[in-house]
């Protein structure tokens, strides 16, 4: 059993970006729009496979080589995961490929529509909470991409109105350019204490802040954040409740 859940909280689909189309648009199997959300689904620890599956639609009007790469944001150790774009590739454990690129970027002509993603996680009996972000890019220009996170837990096995309240963050000015950085945040029907954790393009953890309120607005500096793209995150208890993209410029 597995329920799908898409976290669409306030300001995710990339809207410091509204004067540019995303790259691509992905759907889920309802044509939900998720670009730039969380995607929850949930299975029991027994279940063998649980899967999620996207179409892509490049958008504008120029053909691109679009390829996809997964960051491991968090680890359930035991478990093993895998996903198809283009080629579908065998289990790897979990831990073992921090950030994971196909190596079969596909050619796609504006407005097409491959039904040929899928991500897929054997949680191998581990009651636990994991989390991938997967990014669609252009190989001619990486900065040229579309995210999203798809997270699977096997820890809260229980009816969809149980799920948590949704949260939101955002961020400006972004892109930023020099000084500080302030994210508003909402996690006032979350219960429980909530994290601040900033994100790097590989997926790893480069700042987590306790959050004192339920909401309210963090500030942080950029001096110590390379230029790229980084995703910040409201986390509680291990479980991403919203995220949020950041550009960092020189």
């Amino acid at each position: 059993m597995r329920t799908p859940i898409t976290l669409l909280a306030a300001g995710l689909a990339f809207t410091a970006f509204a004067q540019s189309p995303a790259l691509v648009t992905l759907r889920d199997a309802d044509d939900n729009v998720v670009n730039g959300t969380t995607v929850i689904l949930y299975g029991n620890p027994s279940t063998l496979l649980i899967e999620e599956e996207l179409t892509t639609e490049l958008n504008g009007s120029v053909a691109k080589i679009i390829n996809v790469r997964r960051h491991e944001l968090n680890v359930v150790t035991g478990s093993r995961n895998y996903f198809c774009w283009g080629l579908c590739y065998l289990p790897r454990l979990a831990g073992s490929t921090p950030t994971w690129v196909s190596g079969d970027p596909l050619a796609m002509a504006p407005q097409q529509v491959l039904s040929n993603f899928k991500a897929y996680y054997r949680p191998e009996g581990t009651a636990d909470y994991a989390c991938f972000q997967y990014v669609w890019y252009d190989e001619a220009n990486p900065n040229d991409s579309t995210w999203v996170n798809i997270c699977f837990d096997t820890q809260t096995f229980t009816s969809v109105q149980e799920v948590a309240a949704s949260a939101s963050i955002n961020a400006y000015p972004n892109p930023v350019v020099g000084g500080d950085v302030t994210f508003t945040y909402d996690a006032a029907s979350v219960n429980g204490s909530v994290q601040l954790v900033l994100f790097n393009a590989l997926g790893e953890r480069s700042l987590v802040r306790s959050l004192s309120t339920s909401n309210g607005r963090a500030i942080v500096p950029t001096s110590g954040l390379t230029p790229g793209v980084w995703f910040a995150a409201l986390e509680q208890n291990g479980r991403m409740i919203a995220t949020q993209r950041l550009v960092v410029g020189r």
